[in-house]
């Protein structure tokens, strides 16, 4: 069981030492994360650090076009800011110790669509030090990303894919986390295979939403799909699930069907934060007022500094 530092732990945190750990790290230690997914327009800085204080250990930013953001500084200044105290700090419970507790701050994912891995690599170097993580997005899926080559063109692109992971590993460092972000495929075969080669690529965790590419948003997600792509990798790594996460039970629902012990969140997220973490009545008045003051202030009242990136 996890649960969130309660406002005395809170008010200690200076006095606290806060474990720092990469993304697949948080992942493998600790089980049943919460993680907000990359979503166009909403997860920039003012909503990861809201959610961040309400169990949400693992914040992603919105698809970035790699392309653009390693070459234009218009484009990093727009796509990116960050905070030095956007990261939730968490007291979780790590697996297999009966019951030990580490304090933990949260992780910031960068997401990018690319299909070139100079590109990509280029990108991730110049974001990197500022975030915990990057991911490739391997799923979007919008016409005009299929179009550019990007998002879930990928998905049937096993051999461009291991090339992309392996340009970023190979220019940041092999621990430096590097992850994807899938859909599953009418034929498993072609999922199976994707992950198998993302796992021989060095990939450091996958996040599998249940939805193939054409399949609208009001379908219902392939658990049972997603449960066969965490078997591909035969706990080779760490397996995020990722669709129709809209409330705390139906979270509970996915961890169970899939053996998935982390699940992202979207829409669920956005729609309802307070329904999907199960915050308590206590902390929903906190988190209503948080969210008229980040319509003031960008750092929602903290005292942290903000970075754009030039």
């Amino acid at each position: 069981m996890q649960r969130r530092l309660d406002s005395d732990l809170a008010g200690r945190n200076e006095a606290i030492d806060f474990e720092v750990l990469s993304p697949n790290q948080m992942l493998e230690t600790f089980g049943r994360l919460n993680i907000a997914a990359p979503m166009v327009r909403y997860s920039k800085l003012p909503f990861r650090q809201l959610v961040s204080l309400y169990d949400v250990h693992i914040t992603h930013t919105p698809m970035i076009m790699a392309a653009e953001f390693s070459r234009s500084a218009i484009a990093r200044h727009s796509d990116f800011t960050t905070s030095s105290e956007e990261r939730g700090r968490f007291s979780l419970v790590e697996k297999g110790t009966g019951g030990r507790t580490r304090h933990v701050r949260g992780s910031l994912v960068a997401q990018f669509a690319a299909n070139d891995p100079k590109t990509f690599a280029d990108a991730c170097e110049l974001i990197h030090p500022h975030v915990d993580g990057v991911d490739l997005n391997c799923g979007c899926p919008q016409p005009w990303a299929y179009s550019e080559h990007v998002g879930s063109w990928l998905l049937r692109q096993p051999d461009r894919v291991r090339d992309l992971v392996r340009a970023a590993k190979d220019r940041l460092g092999w621990d430096y986390s590097v992850s994807i972000k899938v859909r599953v495929d009418p034929d498993l075969k072609r999922t199976q295979q994707l992950m198998e080669t993302a796992v021989h690529a060095g990939a450091s965790y996958i996040t599998v939403h249940g939805r193939t590419r054409h399949q609208v948003s009001t379908l219902p997600v392939n658990l049972p799909a997603i449960s066969f792509a965490r078997e591909c990798v035969n706990g080779a790594l760490p397996v995020v699930a990722n669709g129709d996460a809209w409330s705390a039970a139906e979270n509970e629902t996915i961890r169970r069907e899939t053996g998935c012990e982390s699940v992202m969140s979207a829409r669920g997220l956005l729609a309802n934060p307070v329904e999907s973490l199960k915050i308590k009545l206590e902390a929903k008045l906190t988190f209503l007022g948080s969210i008229f003051w980040a319509h003031f202030d960008p750092n929602i009242g903290g005292s942290g500094w903000a970075l754009t990136m030039d």
